[in-house]
């Protein structure tokens, strides 16, 4: 049974089509991996199945009771709120029920249906739950987490609310190994459906039951993870260049015979000069698959050999000390990873590196 279905969508930028009458269904139970090329227009998908858009044209059919909860790619929380109280957000509509029970305002039997119905007498202890489950803090300060703190506390903000549907944009970004593995996990678990987008290849292959990518317009599905479509996508391309390879033939005879002249029958000639206008308005319209990108850029003269060098480079946030004694030399040519959990401080020892900060002590040149 579809939980989600959109039909005959059209959205478009400027001449661009990014869905081209397009239709999707999300089945009770699936996680789909939607996948496209930057700019295909998959976040716009995403908010409009999340009813926080609407496309140029077609409809999008919710089954009825379902909750569908949106999580974006850069979450917006109050930095001036507790954990507690951002996860908290996420019952929102709740909180506004149980404060109109309380104030004795309206039918008071309906608002009690509507709380029982949303389990919203235990929504304190469901808040618990949440944070201790995701292993976050809830007296924490919302404004001192790192990026992978923050998108953790939306996706609690998100599963509090207990929904049916989950709709995930870029989930992995700011998320460390160990995190990404435990998202993972906690994805595998969930009940619901859900939509994630994702450039993550592993990630797709772990959580992904369809793959369904966004391609020049159309949504084209791909039952399995990403393995599995990587192996059905390279036969769709090859079956899609023979066919375009013997309509761009077809469409060059006729070219080259509508230049030398119409010398058969009428009615014939006249039949062969339509379908010769059909073959140019396909070609014209076809949108081909894009390539791969050659960037080359000017670059200035290299300097010396080094790049940076950090002696005994210490610095602390708030009594905590992030980076201690840290001393490295990098050279022109080196390729570090930087790896560590999310809140250890790698983006404080990047930016001191960049001299965007200056160490509390010791010396980065």
């Amino acid at each position: 049974m579809a939980t989600l279905t959109l039909l005959d969508a059209q959205l478009a930028f400027g001449h661009v089509a990014l869905l081209d009458h397009a239709d999707f269904s999300l089945e009770l139970g699936e996680r789909v991996g939607l996948i496209g090329r930057n700019g295909a227009g998959k976040s716009s998908l995403l908010r409009i199945l999340a009813g926080l858009e609407k496309p140029d044209d077609g409809s999008l059919q919710v089954q009825a009771g379902q909750r569908v909860i949106y999580v974006a790619q850069e979450p917006q929380l109050d930095l001036n709120a507790t954990i507690f109280e951002a996860v908290q957000a996420g019952l929102a509509g709740l909180m506004a029920i149980l404060e109109q029970y309380y104030s004795g305002e309206g039918d008071l039997e309906a608002l009690q249906n509507q709380i029982e119905a949303q389990d919203g007498w235990v929504w304190e202890q469901r808040v618990t739950e949440t944070l201790q489950r995701l292993s976050l803090d809830g007296s924490r300060v919302v404004g001192e987490l790192s990026g992978g703190l923050k998108k953790r506390v939306a996706l609690a903000q998100a599963l509090v609310a207990r929904p049916d549907v989950l709709l995930l944009d870029e989930p992995t970004n700011h998320l460390d190994l160990e995190a990404i593995v435990w998202l993972q996990d906690l994805l595998c678990e969930f009940k619901g459906s859900i939509i994630t987008i994702s450039h993550d290849r592993a990630f797709l292959d772990a959580v992904a039951t369809r793959i369904v990518e966004l391609d020049r317009g159309h949504l084209r599905s791909y039952p399995g993870n990403f393995a599995a479509y990587q192996t059905n996508k390279a036969e769709q391309l090859q079956q899609e260049a023979v066919i375009n390879a013997k309509a761009d033939k077809l469409l060059a005879q006729e070219e080259i015979w509508i230049r030398k002249g119409v010398e058969a029958r009428r009615t014939r000639a006249v039949a062969r000069i339509e379908r010769l206008h059909k073959l140019r308005s396909a070609h014209a319209a076809r949108r081909n698959a894009q390539g791969s990108v050659n960037l080359q850029l000017d670059t200035g003269d290299k300097s010396g050999k080094l790049v940076a060098e950090l002696e005994d480079a210490c610095k602390s946030y708030g009594g905590k000390v992030l980076v201690k004694d840290f001393s490295a030399i990098i050279a022109r040519g080196d390729k570090v990873a930087l790896m560590g959990n999310n809140g250890v401080g790698k983006t404080t020892l990047l930016k001191m590196i960049l001299g965007q900060l200056e160490p509390d002590s010791g010396t980065v040149r």
